[in-house]
């Protein structure tokens, strides 16, 4: 649990280095599994959400004696389009 409360600290704290939104923004939540886990019924597969001209920030991971947990946040960099 602990590591969990981390990665969500490090996210929250990330605000600091990702580009400012001025409108609203929708963000997805990605997870990539095996093909041989189960997942919860609520959750919807999906394509990959590819992003053009990305620029990632990764976060702290974790590991379990069952999982591991790699956390990244991807978003455009908008700066790289206009040169």
């Amino acid at each position: 649990m602990r590591e969990i409360q981390a990665i969500m600290r490090q996210i929250a704290s990330s605000i600091t280095y990702l580009p400012c939104l001025d409108e609203k923004c929708v963000f997805d939540v990605l997870a990539y599994t095996d093909t041989d886990v189960a997942v919860p019924f609520t959750w919807i597969e999906s394509d990959p959400k590819l992003i053009a001209n990305p620029q990632m920030v990764k976060l702290h991971s974790f590991d379990t004696k069952i999982h591991r947990v790699d956390t990244l946040v991807s978003y455009k960099n908008d700066e790289w389009d206009e040169q």
